[in-house]
């Protein structure tokens, strides 16, 4: 599928495989003309780009917004009305939000007048609509375009460092990013196709070309690395069918003799002190220990978690739609499984079956130009 506007693009430059981020907003939804909204339209804009349907209407003294919302309830968004009060037309001092529900009953739901429950806020729009915002979260309203772009571009940019990428300048609203240039093909081709995996999944529109991607016919190792194991043991937890297995798994990362945690925490205190004998920086070190007190902290809240979970020991209920969920490829199982490309090292060997989960690469295209998708 050709896309004009990728959000991601990953591609090759001299000898560095790059990724460019589109951080630019979507074009904004079309609204009625503004002189019909009657000085409404910084509220009705926001909600129509959430696709709520909404009219500027006349009350007792001034114009109001009346929304209907996905639930079959409405709200009736109003400047002060009676009395009559001193703010010019247009210019309202404060904002009432009422909540009517399909049965006609009515609430009270902001209130920013003096003596209301939300008067801190006063006259401001943008708080308002924060406050509406959250209320449309509630009844199911979708996000606007912009929220929904700037929701994947907030996962682009985790799933891209968490493959390997390394951040780097912004610029004519893109942001740009790099693998390390230690790695080999293989490990790139890894990296490329665990992102765009990822990516996927949240429906992300990435542009890149077939090359940068894992060949099905390669194997990556023999011996899976840590992050392929600890992988694994996310998907014991998900097919597990007694808590006992939930809590023995939890169990081999927050261990405080030979748990998970606790070796990340020996290896970021062993990585500052290199770092500072080497005559690094010390604020990466600093930086580094930091972590390392935080995460412990973190280590002792989890074992506390743990030994209040054992408390309630019980089976998984023994049903079709139990069994299915411990063997569904879901996402977040998939991600769970994944390797880790950003820590690997992968060595390939002979050719296997890829596995369901492996991306193929489409056919080639016979110009070899870039796919999209």
């Amino acid at each position: 599928m050709h896309i004009d506007n990728p959000l991601v693009t990953l591609y090759r430059e001299g000898l560095r495989v790059k990724a460019r981020l589109n951080w630019s907003e979507p074009k904004p939804v079309a609204s009625p003309d503004p002189r019909l909204e009657h000085g409404l339209s910084p509220i009705t804009a926001p909600l129509r780009r959430r696709w709520v349907e909404c009219t500027a209407e006349f009350g007792l003294s001034d114009y109001y917004v009346h929304a209907g919302l996905p639930d079959g309830s409405e709200l009736i968004i109003s400047p002060p009305q009676e009395p009559s009060t001193e703010h010019p037309p247009g210019r309202p001092d404060s904002w009432t939000v009422l909540h009517r529900d399909a049965d006609s009953r009515e609430e009270v739901i902001y209130d920013s007048a003096p003596d209301g429950a939300h008067a801190r806020n006063g006259a401001s729009i943008p708080k308002l609509l924060a406050f509406l915002n959250e209320r449309l979260d509630l009844t199911g309203a979708p996000p606007s375009p912009e929220q929904e772009q700037l929701s994947k571009q907030r996962a682009a940019h985790t799933f891209l460092q968490q493959a390997g990428f390394l951040p780097g300048e912004v610029h004519d609203g893109e942001q740009h990013y790099r693998l390390p240039s230690t790695l080999d093909p293989a490990q790139e081709q890894r990296a490329v196709t665990w992102a765009l995996d990822r990516l996927d999944e949240v429906d992300v529109p990435t542009s890149y070309d077939d090359s940068l991607l894992r060949s099905p016919e390669t194997a990556w190792t023999d011996e899976p690395s840590l992050g392929d194991r600890l992988g694994e043991l996310a998907g014991t937890v998900e097919a597990a069918t007694h808590t006992r297995q939930v809590l023995a798994s939890l169990r081999e990362v927050t261990d405080p003799a030979d748990g998970v945690l606790r070796h990340v925490v020996e290896i970021l205190n062993a990585t500052a002190a290199t770092w500072e004998n080497l005559g690094r920086p010390a604020a990466h070190a600093i930086r580094l220990r930091d972590t390392a007190e935080h995460l412990q902290l973190q280590m002792i809240k989890l074992l506390g978690l743990g030994s209040d979970m054992a408390d309630s020991a019980a089976e998984r209920p023994s049903t079709p739609q139990a069994s299915a969920a411990r063997t569904a490829s879901t996402p977040r199982t998939r991600a769970a499984r994944a390797p880790s490309p950003a820590t690997a090292q992968h060595h390939p060997i002979a050719a296997t079956p890829a596995s369901p989960n492996s991306r193929t690469p489409p056919p080639a295209t016979p110009d070899g130009t870039t796919r999209h998708r």
